[in-house]
């Protein structure tokens, strides 16, 4: 695989990675906020997390479109690696440790969602 397609993959995971950070910075005003019963800052956290989600969506639809644009046996290697396949060289080492990264930051931050909606919402939790 071509180091420009591999450089620009990686730019775009560690958008996510720096966008996951965000909402997980957001998130974690927001625990504090729930602590405190303080249902004017839970709004605005609400309201403030939903611009880095947005923007994380872009990113992954970019990620997407780039692999979409390539030939198809490099796609498949790309996709492979953008799903936490280990690399096979030291080009792609820097993106599969940025997509591990990734991941398991996503999994703090789903992890500390799960905790707020059960905390904001109890008994009508949509992780039931």
């Amino acid at each position: 695989m071509e180091a420009s397609i591999l450089l620009d993959a990686h730019v775009q995971a560690k958008r996510i990675y720096n966008l996951l950070n965000e909402v997980m910075d957001v998130s974690r005003q927001m625990a504090e906020a729930v602590d405190r019963d303080d249902q004017v800052a839970i709004q605005m956290l609400v309201s403030m997390r939903e611009e880095p989600v947005r923007k994380l969506q872009r990113a992954r639809r970019a990620l997407e479109e780039q692999r979409n644009a390539l030939e198809p046996e490099t796609a498949q290697r790309l996709s492979r690696l953008l799903n936490g396949e280990a690399a096979e060289t030291e080009a792609e080492a820097p993106l599969a440790a940025q997509v591990g990264a990734n991941r398991r930051l996503l999994e703090q931050v789903l992890e500390l969602d799960r905790v707020l909606n059960r905390k904001l919402t109890r008994e009508e939790s949509i992780y039931k």
